[in-house]
């Protein structure tokens, strides 16, 4: 008996590349991703200069200059690999309706919606790993600790760009913070070579800075213009305050990755990728300063050198079984740490 279109394999992968990202993944919708035919991901991590060139005489021999100071860094990729497995008595449903020429449309169409859900949960999964690990990079490390996988990834970031506040900004004064955020402009300046641009706190992180100024009086207050009072009560954010794009964090997982499964009305397990003790600044987009590397597929079954998410499926005998599995290799690099500061401890 024939099988639904949806279950071939060209089929299933064209499905599986047309997800949309969800909005509230922040990073996967912007890092540029670059695909690695090699089996370890490679990536330089280049440092800035502030040093001044040297002057010298007519009919000299240049003089040396050393190259930027730069690292050459590598790491396995991270493996995903999930799948599903339908039930026999879901497959005999679903190959009775493929087998029959003249099966209801709409009965196909369902069969190939099962399918297709079931996929698209497995696309989501793959997605908020990917996520996480981004979110875990910007932070400075990255720390897998499943029964399976056990390993980190240092990022190379200098101990003055893992930062910390003087006073937590639940109880600072507007010169605290300002002091502070004008800080890690600074460093990002002096050691980056760029300007500061954005910065990602969540909205109990923000809250703490509007209330801080809204509160002062007159002075700091001059510092919130009406625009930004009117987004953030619109949306959350302060755009332009203390010249940066402030980007308001709220998306959340479920590292169990069952919670709704076990407890659909009290999904208890969900956590955020960026804590409301954490701030992150810096200039995200000169440079290319942080990268999604996309390895080669491990499957015995995808094609010679193909890279990105890969998805097959294939049947069992005993007991009777459709399965679905997606895997993907990757590791997301970042090659200009000096362009970033993470501040651990900005709030309680």
């Amino acid at each position: 008996m024939a099988d639904l279109p949806l279950l071939q394999p060209l089929v299933l992968l064209g499905v599986l590349q047309k997800f949309p990202i969800a909005d509230s993944l922040t990073w996967l919708n912007r890092v540029p991703t670059l695909n690695h035919p090699f089996p370890t991901a490679q990536w330089e991590v280049i440092r800035g200069s502030r040093a001044m060139g040297k002057p010298n005489v007519p009919n000299s021999e240049a003089n040396v200059v050393p190259r930027l100071g730069r690292s050459s860094q590598s790491a396995s990729f991270l493996y995903y690999r999930e799948k599903k497995v339908f039930e026999p008595t879901t497959l005999h449903w679903i190959r009775q309706v493929a087998a029959n020429s003249l099966a209801d449309l709409g009965t196909i169409n369902q069969a190939e919606a099962a399918v297709s859900r079931e996929l698209a949960d497995l696309n989501t999964r793959l997605d908020n790993l990917i996520e996480f690990t981004i979110w875990s990079a910007l932070s400075g490390n990255l720390v897998i600790d499943t029964p399976e996988v056990q390993a980190e990834v240092d990022y190379k970031f200098l101990p003055s760009h893992k930062a910390s506040v003087g006073t937590t900004w639940a109880t600072a004064t507007p010169a605290q913070i300002i002091s502070d955020v004008q800080a890690f402009k600074r460093l990002i300046e002096r050691d980056g070579r760029v300007k500061a641009r954005e910065a990602f706190a969540t909205e109990k992180t923000l809250t703490y800075i509007f209330q801080s100024f809204a509160g002062a009086g007159t002075t700091p207050g001059v510092l919130l213009s009406d625009r930004m009072k009117d987004s953030y009560f619109a949306s959350g954010t302060i755009p332009g305050f203390l010249g940066l794009n402030w980007q308001p964090q709220t998306a959340t997982y479920d590292a169990t990755g069952a919670s709704y499964t076990a407890s659909p009305t009290d999904p208890g397990q969900e956590t955020m990728f960026l804590g409301d003790d954490k701030l992150i600044i810096g200039n995200f987009t000169d440079n290319r300063p942080i990268e999604l590397v996309v390895g080669p597929t491990a499957d015995d079954d995808a094609p010679t050198g193909y890279t990105g998410k890969f998805t097959k499926t294939w049947k069992e005998a005993d007991p009777s079984a459709r399965q679905i599995l997606l895997e993907m290799n990757f590791l997301p690099v970042i090659t200009r740490p000096e362009q970033i500061v993470v501040v651990n401890d900005v709030a309680p």
